[in-house]
């Protein structure tokens, strides 16, 4: 049998990369920005899910991970972390 990752686990590596990468290649200067950025966005993606942030819509969540709201919550952090001039 083949045992991994939990589904929001995965999820939330994820969407963590996709908005680092993102992130980095809109707003990132140097390479060593880049770690910097996956780790926000994976701390903005784990306190979205780990709060249990829910807008008042019929959302789906896929694996209980609140997609919009992590997303959302990662592109916050990463603006802040952008303007520090890491």
């Amino acid at each position: 049998m083949m045992t991994g990752l939990a589904p929001a686990t995965l999820l939330i590596f994820m969407l963590a990369t996709a908005c680092a990468t993102l992130a980095h290649l809109l707003l990132g200067q140097r390479w060593r920005q880049l770690p910097i950025f996956w780790m926000t966005a994976f701390v903005g993606c784990l306190l979205a899910y780990g709060f249990g942030l829910r807008f008042p819509l019929e959302l789906p969540s896929p694996a209980g991970v609140p997609v919009l709201e992590s997303v959302l919550l990662a592109w916050l952090l990463l603006i802040v972390v952008s303007r520090l001039r890491v």
